[in-house]
């Protein structure tokens, strides 16, 4: 559901429905598939195929993702470890304070379409508790601009004052797409392997 004109709250961001892949059985079917199989693998195979129709524990879970776009204010530095001082870690210093409400907003429909549909939202405790929050695409970090002075990286992905070193990833983007931004990432790497051998 696209909601990245603002519509809800005046927030931009969209939701999407996932799930739970079952990683064993999925692997184990493959093999089973290719014909190279023991009677094991079947046996396994066909055990989790009737465990998972019979006993799913989650067979009543819809998963919701929401997508959207923050204040983009992170801070992403190299501190010294606690435990190790002779080593550094990368640190991300973010204040949730100018993104609440994009999540509120998402959490807000989120709880709307779980009681239209007779169910009960389950807010994670990383945020309701911790305040943090997880991503499967990382964005920023290396983001692109016009100088040195505001990106890493120009257009083209090319690293400012250095030639020939480039970056093709999530971390050119200068902020949240407010949507799944795989599709944006390959497209932008795509352009920037165009542009490596155009030049």
């Amino acid at each position: 559901m696209d909601f990245t004109d603002g519509s809800f709250e005046g927030e931009s961001f969209i939701i999407e429905d996932d799930g739970f892949p079952n990683m064993l059985l999925n692997a184990i079917s493959s093999k089973v598939n290719s014909g190279k199989f023991s009677l094991f693998a079947l046996a396994l195979r066909n055990h989790l195929q009737r465990g998972l129709d019979e006993k799913n524990p989650l067979s009543n879970v819809m998963v919701w993702l929401g997508a959207g776009v923050d204040a983009a204010d992170g801070k992403l530095s190299l501190g010294r470890n606690w435990l190790k001082p002779w080593e550094t870690d990368l640190k991300l210093d973010w204040n949730i304070q100018r993104s609440k409400s994009a999540i509120d907003a998402i959490l807000n429909l989120q709880k709307q379409l779980s009681q239209a549909n007779g169910g009960k939202l389950y807010i994670p405790l990383y945020w309701s508790v911790l305040r943090s929050l997880l991503t499967v695409h990382p964005l920023g970090g290396c983001k692109m601009g016009t100088t040195a002075e505001d990106g890493v990286v120009d257009h083209k992905g090319e690293v400012f004052g250095y030639k020939n070193l480039y970056v093709a990833d999530g971390a050119i983007l200068p902020q949240a797409v407010g949507r799944n931004p795989s599709m944006t990432i390959a497209a932008l790497a795509e352009r920037v392997a165009h542009l490596m051998v155009s030049n």
